[in-house]
């Protein structure tokens, strides 16, 4: 049997209240708490007791101090003499615990209780929230102008639409943190004034709900780039991934070594900041360095070309031997959308190629969200609005029957000239597909597009 035991606790800085009930519970259950580390908690087998805990906080303390201060020394052996003693502590959050269920609270104050918690917040997580958010905000407007610029492409590759949703989880996340603690100081400030101290919120459910949301996002994406992203998407994915755990690991090892030394604070952070943005920008600049030489060497491959056939081929509208062709097909796929792009020609750089043969270019968008769907076609609709009046040329309907589709558009040019580029809109897929201004499909052809590419 185990007499030691770690825990992730979602727990926010200012939620004393949540602290101590919990810590409580532990003790009841036999386990009392050892130790606070920088991601987990220690806890420590014993007999299951009933004990009291005191979450205080200390604002002059710091994460870079080598050992506690004079002035923290004589806190806590002040809070001994009233029989309260430390259970655990770090930087400005300390814990205490007491065997007397009856004992006198180490905070008798309610307003200096709430002065004293504002002050470490300011010095803890308030300025790494307020930065975040900043970021977050900036992050979230950049991709609403990605949506608005390529909004079929934004939402149908994985890798942007796990990055928006985890700035967007983050951002809540860290509104919710906000809110949640300004309203109950503004509310803990009135209690305060009628001499009554006021519960802290805790939005430990909510900090657990994100981060599984975000754990299914980030697998999801993971088994994307494992089958269908190229070797360079994977290099510098999992370069990334080692990176911030080597700067996570430096920052913390280098900080707490220096502690062990006893350098003094100020110059253990000063040196922590500084060997951290150093190794930072060696790491970086060398995943940019060597994934661009690995590609030009041949050694990664930096397509988005994907392997396989495409759903609809030239030689299933035409005779021809395939052999004399290049094939690109590149695409991607989330849970919202689906789009691939085909572009088949004969080869030009073998040795007298035919260039009478037929050539064939599509895409392909796969709708899974219904709600999309008007959305996808007029985004395709007006996709080249903006070339319309150069070129001189526009949409009209035609018929959709042919094609087996609800609704079918042909590019034409204002002197009615045709292009033979069509616009088809089936039940979940949309196809823009072009087969050159001198290859007009055959009804039999068009029916082969239906079958092929209509779902």
């Amino acid at each position: 049997m185990k007499d030691t035991k770690r825990r992730i606790e979602f727990f926010s800085f200012y939620d004393h209240t949540g602290i101590e009930q919990h810590l409580e519970k532990m003790a009841a259950k036999g386990w009392m708490l050892d130790r606070l580390g920088t991601y987990l908690w220690y806890y420590r087998r014993c007999g299951p007791k009933p004990m009291k805990f005191c979450v205080t906080y200390y604002p002059r303390a710091s994460q870079f101090d080598p050992e506690p201060s004079e002035g923290e020394l004589d806190f806590r052996a002040f809070c001994e003499r009233t029989g309260w003693k430390l259970a655990a502590s770090s930087a400005q959050l300390q814990i205490f615990r007491n065997e007397d269920p009856d004992a006198v609270p180490i905070e008798t104050d309610p307003v200096l209780e709430i002065d004293t918690l504002h002050r470490a917040a300011k010095k803890s997580f308030l300025p790494g929230y307020f930065v975040l958010l900043a970021l977050g905000v900036l992050q979230v407007f950049l991709f609403i102008g990605q949506l608005v610029n390529d909004p079929i492409g934004w939402l149908s590759r994985p890798s942007s639409l796990f990055s928006g949703f985890a700035w967007i989880i983050l951002l809540l996340l860290l509104s919710v943190e906000l809110i949640a603690y300004f309203r109950w100081r503004a509310r803990a400030k009135q209690a305060a004034e009628r001499g009554e101290f006021l519960a802290t919120p805790s939005t430990s459910a909510f900090q657990r709900v994100c981060l599984a949301l975000v754990l299914v996002c980030f697998a999801w994406w993971l088994v994307n780039l494992i089958f269908l992203g190229n070797t360079l998407m994977q290099y510098v994915a999992a370069a990334m991934l080692v990176t911030i755990a080597v700067l996570l690991t430096l920052f913390i090892g280098l900080k707490n070594l220096m502690k062990r030394l006893g350098v003094p604070k100020s110059l253990n952070r000063g040196v922590t900041f500084t060997v951290y943005f150093i190794v930072a920008f060696v790491l970086f600049g060398a995943i940019i360095f060597f994934g661009f030489r690995a590609v030009t060497s041949g050694l990664l491959d930096g397509s988005i070309y994907l392997s396989g056939d495409p759903p609809l081929s030239v030689s299933d509208l035409a005779d021809v031997d395939m052999d004399g062709y290049l094939t690109r097909r590149s695409g991607d796929e989330t849970v919202l959308l689906g789009q691939y792009e085909v572009h088949q020609h004969v080869d030009w750089n073998r040795d007298d190629p035919d260039l009478t043969l037929p050539s064939l270019e599509y895409t392909l968008t796969e709708v899974k969200l219904p709600l999309l769907y008007n959305w996808c076609r007029d985004r395709l609709y007006h996709e080249d609005d903006k070339y319309w009046e150069e070129f001189g040329y526009h949409y009209v309907a035609t018929d959709p029957a042919p094609w087996g589709a609800k609704e079918a558009w042909e590019r034409v040019y204002d002197d009615g000239v045709r292009t033979n580029r069509f616009l088809l809109c089936y039940e979940h897929s949309i196809v823009v597909i072009r087969f050159g201004p001198d290859r007009t499909p055959t009804p039999e052809q068009m029916a082969v597009v239906g079958e092929k590419l209509g779902k």
